[in-house]
């Protein structure tokens, strides 16, 4: 359903494009949508967006094709979506670094999140988790902590690269708590958790979704979950606030976003058909299991959203000195 504010911006769009955009809305969408993904096949974003395209075909009444055009730091693919037209056919489905991450970590960045693209919602997110070798000494983040600061040398954290969330946090967390913590960068979640679960490094924050199977395996040991609430996936896993840690949540989320100028009717009616693709059970099973929190927003409510992340990572992305060519 429209909304007033949905009403009054399609009421003046028509006065000034001739009564264009009703008709245009009204006939959405009149082919195939494409959800272009900024990453490989097989990857947390691309499941995310097939397991949501065939429930979103069903709402629409045409198909949705996933269309994966990884590399850049989500740069090829923020750039085809925007030479399409702004007509909804298009979507840019994107994770947390894509929006607020990378327009800042790297020096040259093409596209801005929020002035390029018109947000549609946010889809699901999963919060961090700090894992050791499932063989460590270390029980409790307390243990951790002390460790940090009474052994020679500190601690040494892994990330998934350069600017990656589990390096923010890492630099979050080491800013709360003292004692000396050495960061080790990765190129991906895989490789740093192998060398965790290897024990050549001590720790690393990195998401309940891929970290999940490794605990149940008996493979990692968590201490503590970096959000506000404890996990569904981990519930006797304590938050870092109840840990005596509060202010350290982050997790990696994603959303999908349109080229800049689609009308607002258009926005509603794909809002509209991922909400209820995203309640469908085969979906909400999904997800679940795979340890996603759905969390749906209006569109102004994601648009607000990625603001508050962009100032909250952005500062600390300068502040840590990290960038990338």
């Amino acid at each position: 359903m429209w909304n007033r504010r949905s009403v009054i911006t399609a009421g003046i769009t028509c006065l000034a494009m001739g009564g264009s955009v009703p008709a245009l809305s009204q006939n959405f969408p009149n082919r195939p949508v494409t959800m272009v993904v900024p990453f490989p096949a097989g990857g947390i974003t691309d499941a995310v967006a097939r397991a949501l395209a065939s429930k979103m075909g069903e709402q629409l009444g045409k198909p949705v094709i996933v269309d994966n055009r990884p590399g850049g730091g989500g740069q090829i693919a923020a750039a085809y979506v925007r030479q399409q037209a702004a007509d909804g056919h298009t979507l840019y489905v994107g994770a947390t670094e894509m929006f607020v991450i990378n327009p800042t970590l790297f020096r040259r960045f093409s596209y801005d999140p929020l002035k390029d693209f018109s947000p549609v919602t946010s889809l699901i997110a999963s919060p961090l988790v700090l894992v050791v070798p499932a063989n460590s000494p270390l029980t409790s983040v307390k243990e951790l902590i002390a460790q940090a600061k009474s052994r020679n040398g500190g601690l040494n954290y892994a990330s998934q690269g350069i600017g990656s969330i589990g390096h923010l946090l890492g630099e979050t967390f080491r800013g709360k708590v003292g004692g000396k913590f050495n960061h080790v960068a990765y190129k991906g979640s895989a490789p740093a958790l192998q060398d965790v679960m290897g024990g050549q490094v001590d720790f690393m924050f990195d998401p309940v979704i891929t970290t999940s199977p490794m605990i149940a395996g008996g493979k990692l040991k968590p201490l503590a979950i970096a959000s506000d609430k404890r996990s569904p996936q981990m519930p006797s896993v304590p938050t870092l606030a109840e840990m005596g840690v509060p202010g350290v949540n982050a997790g990696v989320w994603f959303g999908a976003v349109v080229k800049a100028g689609t009308p607002s009717p258009v926005i509603d009616r794909l809002n509209d058909a991922i909400h209820k693709a995203m309640k469908d059970p085969e979906v909400v099973k999904r997800f679940a299991d795979q340890g996603m929190q759905a969390f749906p927003s209006t569109p102004a409510e994601f648009g607000d959203f990625m603001r508050t992340e962009l100032a909250k990572w952005g500062p600390l992305i300068k502040a840590s000195g990290a960038s990338v060519d």
